[in-house]
């Protein structure tokens, strides 16, 4: 089994609902008392939200590819952002390890072809149900599409 990596803690309850549906999945499919591996690398939110209300951005960014790489150095064998706003420097994350980052608009899309919506309405529509709490475009950085893969794929 894969070590997932998980970057959390923006909230705490966002983190934890991710944990649970992971180990809610693993179990289904694998039965018994199997739960994923996973390795929790949980930021203060208190200066995380600092960062994005003075639109320190920049400075954000280097938070997360921090944590991205504590991540992959502890172990981890894939990387998730267990936030929808601070997907806004997912392509920067991506960049500062060697996992790969899974991306929560190509899951999003996934879903949205697995329940049979195949137009670009239903696509934005979802993007902007994932929308960050800061508002403004989260997933730029990606070509999202109903078929669930990125131009990073």
């Amino acid at each position: 089994m894969k070590v997932i990596g998980l970057i959390g803690g923006m909230s705490w309850e966002s983190t934890a609902e991710y944990y649970r549906i992971i180990n809610e999945t693993v179990k289904e499919r694998l039965g018994g008392l199997c739960s994923a591996k996973i390795l929790l690398y949980s930021l203060n939110f208190a200066e995380i939200e600092i960062l994005q209300r003075e639109e320190k951005w920049a400075e954000a960014t280097e938070v997360m590819c921090d944590a991205a790489r504590r991540v992959e150095g502890g172990g981890a064998d894939c990387l998730l952002i267990c936030t929808n706003t601070m997907h806004k420097m997912a392509s920067e994350v991506e960049g500062a390890v060697n996992i790969p980052l899974l991306h929560i608009a190509d899951a999003t899309a996934r879903e949205i072809k697995r329940a049979g919506s195949t137009s670009g309405n239903e696509v934005h529509h979802g993007r902007g149900f994932l929308q960050g709490s800061t508002g403004g475009k989260v997933y730029s950085g990606c070509d999202h599409s109903v078929s669930g893969r990125s131009q990073h794929d």
